[in-house]
């Protein structure tokens, strides 16, 4: 059994309980001192002009001083940066009500999708991911990994799993370097679903968030679990295209294999000239070959 991928998960689950536990620990802890300090905020009438072009909805007939979006971007960027006395949260110097956090309006959020095959998350970036049932789920990028918005969850949002789970996944896909036991967690329809909403393709893909990115590559193949590393595609192919391994031992030059639905004769040196990229997961051995032993002779 893989051992990394166990500690790839429990990372993960730990770093997403610590998230979660340090929201609920900020939105119910209360101090019993601080230093006053001059509160900062953005003039209520200069409101609609620094939000005029960004994600924000607001309570048109109240006057609220709401917090500025680089303020905002902040707090949804680092939750730790974030202190609560009170009803009052704190941030870079800065105090404010969960009134004055202004919601995220979730109709002017871009679904993120596959371009070339590229999956690219951005960094400090706010978007959305739409359900097969229809909602729409809010989410944002840190330096380097997707979640909830955390001014939401501070504003009283509801723990959303749908939102977790779709985060989980993409998160997972970005850190790991070995994905292929990914379906220990998510079975594969719903690895699958989660692919074809991104619209990547099968072949090489690749995660992008913040400054970080992870190649992975996209099987079709009957018996494939949907995902592997890179490195373990071209530790593979190298097997299968290389004179000297073992890969092909039990054949003999002159049979025909299928890789991705194509034939390839096997060489003198029990190689195939196969293109890099070709799906080598999505393999057919020779029809007279039975789990590697020759029949009908």
């Amino acid at each position: 059994m893989n051992i990394n991928f166990y500690c790839t998960v429990a990372h993960k689950n730990i770093q997403s309980n610590s998230k979660r536990t340090l929201i609920n620990t900020l939105l119910n802890r209360t101090r019993t001192s601080r230093k006053k300090q001059q509160d900062t905020f953005l003039p209520a009438s200069k409101r609609e002009l620094a939000y005029k072009s960004e994600n924000y909805t607001t309570n048109m007939g109240k006057s609220i001083n709401y917090i500025s979006q680089d303020l905002l971007n902040m707090v949804n960027n680092d939750i730790s940066l974030v202190k609560k006395t009170g009803n009052l949260y704190e941030c870079n110097g800065k105090k404010f009500s969960a009134e004055q956090i202004p919601e995220i309006n979730t109709n002017t959020l871009q679904e993120i999708k596959a371009e070339k095959n590229v999956l690219n998350f951005g960094k400090n970036q706010y978007f959305k991911y739409i359900s097969k049932n229809g909602n729409e789920h809010p989410l944002y990028t840190d330096n380097n990994l997707i979640g909830s918005i955390y001014s939401e969850v501070m504003r009283g949002a509801p723990y959303d799993r749908e939102l977790e789970r779709y985060a989980r996944f993409w998160n997972y896909l970005m850190k790991s370097k070995d994905p292929v036991y990914i379906t220990l967690e998510f079975p594969l329809d719903e690895v699958k679903n989660y692919l074809g909403e991104a619209e990547i393709e099968p072949g090489f893909f690749t995660v992008k968030m913040g400054e970080e990115e992870n190649t992975h590559f996209y099987s079709t193949g009957e018996n494939s679990v949907l995902i592997y590393s890179k490195d373990r595609y071209d530790e593979r192919y190298r097997k299968m295209t290389e004179a000297g391994s073992s890969f092909f031992n039990n054949y003999e030059s002159g049979d025909v294999w299928k890789v991705g639905g194509r034939e390839y004769v096997l060489s003198d040196d029990r190689t195939l000239s196969i293109p890099y990229g070709e799906d080598i997961y999505n393999l057919e051995a020779p029809s007279n070959y039975k789990w590697g032993v020759k029949i009908g002779e």
